[in-house]
């Protein structure tokens, strides 16, 4: 949230642009380290349907790996051409006006939401709007994440044929010509979408994956193995009494 405040000394609101303060929280980040991250190349034809095919791409590739390992899959690069695209963009900022006319202060409260999806499934919210597009574009950036649970965050950004560059939340989009991707995975780290109260969506979660050690496995299995041998000594020895 941007907090803009300005004070004027009889009309606020001639004089509020005199001042303007910038508060912002210290962040608090939680960076999970990863293991090795590896690429996985693959490309569209004429006639796919980008947004279906990024997501059964991201699900073969999870599908391949054990859950223990990686949970993570996430766009790297992408070029390509599309004869069609829909995308959804954020149309302007609410603000909410609060006036406080004992300190003539006047606050601005801005909020822009994300263009991430809800989990509610609603696509068609007031502060977004899904915009379609019956031309040829060049892909001139993809990027997005993917989980297990079929949960994505796509954006992309487009050229016209005048060169003008247009972008949001990727709904989907017709290949035209060809798309040439590259995604990756990285080891140790797990992708989960989970209801964020701050702003109302399903945001992403980032977990680490604690693998299991090899060691206190086998430790685990010395353990059962020297059970079973002794139940099998008394065994042995009261049957011989």
């Amino acid at each position: 949230m941007y907090i803009e405040e300005a004070r004027g000394e009889s009309e606020v609101l001639k004089y509020w642009y005199s001042i303007v303060l910038y508060q912002m929280a210290e962040p608090t980040l939680i960076v999970p380290p990863s293991g090795a991250i590896t690429a996985h190349c693959l490309r569209l034809r004429p006639g796919d349907r980008l947004m279906p095919s990024l997501k059964q791409a991201a699900s073969i590739i999870l599908s391949r790996i054990p859950k223990e390992e990686c949970g993570s899959c996430f766009i790297i690069t992408a070029v390509g051409s599309l004869q069609n695209a829909t995308i959804r963009v954020s149309i302007y900022f609410y603000a909410c006006i609060t006036f406080l006319s004992k300190l003539n202060t006047l606050a601005l409260y801005w909020y822009q939401l994300a263009n991430a999806s809800r989990m509610d499934g609603k696509e068609d919210n007031d502060d977004n709007e899904i915009k379609y597009y019956n031309q040829r574009f060049e892909i001139i950036g993809l990027t997005g994440t993917f989980s297990r649970n079929d949960g994505c965050h796509v954006h992309i950004s487009l050229s016209d044929s005048d060169g003008n560059a247009i972008g949001g939340h990727l709904i989907d989009g017709t290949i035209f010509t060809t798309c040439e991707l590259v995604l990756g995975t990285a080891k140790g780290i797990e992708f989960r979408r989970v209801m964020d109260t701050d702003t109302g969506y399903n945001e992403l979660e980032v977990r680490q994956i604690i693998p299991r050690s090899k060691d206190s496995m086998l430790g685990k299995i010395s353990m059962t193995l020297l059970a079973v041998s002794v139940i099998g000594l008394v065994a042995t020895r009261i049957k011989s009494r």
